[in-house]
């Protein structure tokens, strides 16, 4: 017999075996047993949550044929076929995939057709925001005057991406994080069942990294299953996770404070060799590191603080929650991660924490004498050396984009804009490098607005955001050539400035200006040598720590 993915194997069939989402689960039982049926629900919440479970057991339990108390009665036809996927009355469509105008036409067309064998024809959209604004206009007028017998479910994980007038026609239902006790004791279940054996402690890791998704903590289990052939161990699910344990971590600060540091980098190298994540085990520091000092706070004492110095503890936690996006976007995150702690060795082990990585000065620590705060002053002037410094590397990207969106607009057309759009909505399915799925999970805040043969023009409301992209604009260029198959540009504008320099493109095409191709090597060239400046400097700057 085929393998089946425990996910789809333990998958919910009624509204009794849904987990975490107790509120919806009862709204909605009272929504059948009232008859108080509406044309249109809108499913939002976080991936794996159960939100395309439940739409598919609300629309079996709405057709079926002896409910009770607002529970499917598994045991008539239309339970039969609906769990067997062969009742043609309910019908799943992927946006992601399915987004365009024509799609929800065919719908439009379909759904003044009677149902087959069911009470309900049950239209269940997943992504719904991924639908484009055309396929959202076409899909209006549908909802608001749909047949007496058509119900839509609109399931989405980005509802700020959906029309107001569209979330106006719906019920709207949000759907919780799943709690950490609720997916541990469902894990357990699901173990007992399949003869799997794992301990207490794996359980809470493996529901820890689901983030609140039932989907996502089953998958895992599914695969530590797979490689441990069915006997979990810690050191398993820490493997597979790319994380580390307690004590070591623990190791590591033992080691900063004993001024140890080449048991320091000996204990990275071998979580590199062990293929560690090293943003995960920032955030990992982070969460012991506020345990232990709730712990302290609380309790009047703790391991980690008695290590670090409960004056010092909060200055390590900013300086590693600073740190982690430099670790995230970086190719060599090893290297980012070795200045962290290079600086966390330099707060831990100095008396006087280094202004250059804390900006907030304590004052009752300032000592009242002239050549005291002209060394302060001194040291804070560098910081703002570093944000001016910051700020000039971000102008040579702007100035980057702005001739890629020069050299983009002079040949765009709508064909290829149609077909960036969906290569686009594909990546995250045709890519397996962690570096790329941490950019593609950025990119997917984007809009895509213009294409021509060899550029692709993205835009974004989040400032932030797009700093960021800017600085990965050469991992975003090599992937999304990889994808379409020959070489292609980036060029990432905030939607503000996309819509004020396109009309001064369309003013010069309108007037049959020729618009000229730019160069855009001394530019890269710029942006790479400001940048290999600003991490030797700092680089440079902080080997002499492991001297002491």
């Amino acid at each position: 017999m085929e393998y089946q993915a425990l996910y789809r194997k333990y998958r919910p069939k009624t509204f009794e075996d849904v987990y975490g989402q107790k509120i919806v689960v009862q709204t909605l039982k009272n929504v059948i047993k009232n008859n108080k049926l509406t044309h249109a629900y809108l499913f939002v919440g976080p991936r794996g949550t159960g939100k395309t479970s439940i739409a598919k057991i609300f629309a079996k339990t709405i057709n079926c044929l002896n409910p009770k108390e607002g529970i499917s009665c598994e045991q008539c036809e239309i339970c039969k076929n609906i769990n067997n996927n062969e009742n043609i009355d309910i019908i799943e469509m992927d946006a992601a995939s399915n987004n365009g105008v024509d799609e929800i036409r065919e719908i439009k067309n379909h759904v003044t057709l009677l149902p087959t064998t069911s009470k309900y024809k049950i239209y269940i959209i997943d992504e719904v925001h991924m639908l484009t604004t055309g396929a959202f206009n076409a899909l209006l007028k549908t909802l608001e005057e749909p047949p007496k017998h058509v119900i839509f479910i609109l399931a989405t994980t980005e509802p700020h991406k959906i029309p107001l007038t569209i979330i106006s026609r719906c019920q709207s239902f949000e759907f919780k994080p799943i709690p950490k006790n609720i997916i541990k004791e469902r894990l357990k279940y699901i173990c007992e069942k399949e003869n799997i054996i794992i301990d207490e402690e794996s359980l809470d890791l493996i529901a820890l990294d689901s983030n609140g998704g039932m989907r996502d903590a089953i998958g895992l289990l599914d695969q530590l299953n797979a490689y441990s052939n069915g006997n979990i161990k810690y050191d398993d699910v820490l493997l597979l996770n790319g994380r580390i344990s307690t004590e070591d971590i623990k190791k590591i600060f033992i080691n900063i404070k004993e001024k140890q540091l080449k048991k320091v980098f000996d204990i990275i190298e071998n979580f590199e060799n062990s293929g560690k994540n090293f943003a995960y085990i920032s955030e990992d520091i982070i969460k012991l590191l506020r345990n232990e000092l709730v712990t302290y706070k609380t309790d009047g004492k703790s391991e980690t603080i008695d290590i670090i110095d409960n004056e010092k503890i909060l200055e390590v936690i900013n300086l590693i929650n600073k740190s982690i996006n430099d670790i995230k976007n970086s190719k060599d995150k090893k290297i980012f991660f070795d200045i962290m702690i290079l600086k966390i060795y330099e707060i831990i082990n100095k008396n006087q924490t280094n202004v250059l990585y804390n900006n907030t000065i304590n004052a009752s620590n300032v000592q009242k004498n002239d050549e005291k705060i002209k060394i302060e002053v001194n040291k804070t002037d560098g910081n703002n050396i570093i944000n001016n410094e910051e700020t000039q590397s971000l102008d040579l990207y702007e100035e980057l984009m702005n001739i890629r969106l020069n050299n983009i607009l002079s040949a765009a057309n709508k064909e290829k804009m149609i077909e960036y759009k969906e290569k686009i909505l594909k990546l995250d399915s045709e890519v397996s490098n962690l570096d790329q799925l941490r950019v593609i999970n950025s990119l997917m805040e984007c809009e895509v607005k213009a294409g021509s043969e060899n550029g692709i023009v993205l835009t974004t409301d989040i400032k932030n955001l797009l700093n960021d992209l800017w600085k990965d604009f050469i991992i975003i260029d090599d992937m999304i050539s990889e994808v379409i198959g020959r070489k292609i540009k980036i060029c990432i504008l905030l939607n503000e400035v996309w819509l004020e320099k396109r009309m001064i493109y369309v003013d010069k095409i309108k007037r049959k200006e020729k618009i000229q191709i730019l160069d855009e090597t001394e530019i890269v060239k710029k942006i790479n040598s400001a940048n290999n400046k600003e991490f030797d400097d700092e680089f440079s700057e902080l080997l002499e720590i492991g001297g002491e």
